[in-house]
């Protein structure tokens, strides 16, 4: 099972993101797509996943600046899908502009995070990030 599917097209972001998980010296697994289309096809178990029965990860965290089919694109699909209706999903972006973080809950984010901008304050951020949605936060979608 995929503890963190994340979401990330910046290969800068993706492997910070690898390290800090890395050295939470836990045994926390995830996988890290750089498209939408790509996660969507997993969740969905379509396209290159049609013959595989994926498991769904603990937590989706997404960013929501994209290219291609966009963060707010996945998680309207990811909501409108029985599968992954409640799947437990953080949006962790760059942008911390009001409209983008309301148009993020009105599409169904469970939670929304603002990228820290130093390498330690991103550490402690997916810490907690992990402790809540790993740890503590209660699910209904094991599917």
């Amino acid at each position: 099972m995929i503890d963190v599917l994340y979401v990330e097209d910046n290969p800068n972001d993706a492997d910070i993101f690898g390290r800090l998980i890395r050295k939470l010296n836990r045994s926390i697994t995830y996988t890290v797509f750089s498209s939408g289309s790509e996660a969507l096809d997993y969740l969905r178990e379509q396209g290159r996943y049609e013959q595989q029965k994926t498991t769904l990860p603990k937590l989706l965290l997404l960013d929501l600046n994209l290219d291609g089919l966009s963060g707010l694109d996945v998680l309207e699909q990811t909501r409108a899908f029985a599968r992954t209706r409640y799947l437990p999903i953080v949006a962790f972006s760059t942008s911390d502009n009001p409209k983008d973080i309301k148009s993020a809950y009105e599409a169904g984010i469970n939670a929304y995070v603002v990228k820290p901008g130093s390498y330690q304050a991103t550490g402690a951020v997916l810490e907690k990030m992990c402790d809540f949605w790993l740890e503590n936060n209660t699910r209904i979608d094991y599917k």
